[in-house]
């Protein structure tokens, strides 16, 4: 492996150590419940922004949503223009820490975003996170949406 490649792969698995999202040091104490929120990706929580249109349909338009993710689990995906909630519930990793499981648990009204209207109020939707965007993707049959948001504190430059 060359010099370069080396420091490609160290930088690589660098990243993905630093979005790995660290767990609390002593769980022992904790109820099963608490271990399980313990193990909750600390890199998708905070304040974030949906860009215009979707990575996979530049038809579709997305860019009205704005996404809250608190560090218990809670969030809020909403329609940043219309004040209206768009998706209220809570967000549980599933069993090989690959994708996020969201449900909606609210009783207010489903309305999934542009592309995922098949979605169903406990969906399985595939995730990738840095400092400064998340993204989500909803999977219907071989059809996939993913929305990209960039985190609402991240620097102009970071932005697209």
């Amino acid at each position: 492996m060359t010099a370069k490649g080396v420091i490609l792969f160290t930088a690589t698995v660098g990243a993905l150590l630093l979005c790995s999202c660290a767990k609390n040091e002593d769980t022992s104490s904790l109820t099963e419940s608490q271990q399980e929120q313990s193990d909750f990706p600390r890199c998708i929580v905070g304040e974030w922004k949906c860009r215009e249109t979707p990575l996979d349909n530049s038809e579709l338009y997305s860019g009205y949503l704005s996404l809250i993710i608190r560090s218990d689990g809670n969030y809020l995906m909403y329609d940043a223009e219309a004040g209206n909630p768009c998706l209220k519930g809570t967000i549980e990793m599933d069993s090989d820490d690959l994708d996020l499981i969201f449900i909606d648990d609210s009783g207010v009204d489903f309305a999934p975003p542009a592309g995922w209207e098949n979605m169903s109020k406990k969906q399985k939707i595939g995730y990738f996170a840095d400092s400064y965007t998340l993204k989500l993707t909803y999977t219907d049959n071989d059809n996939s949406v993913t929305l990209v948001f960039d985190a609402v504190n991240a620097p102009n430059e970071v932005k697209n």
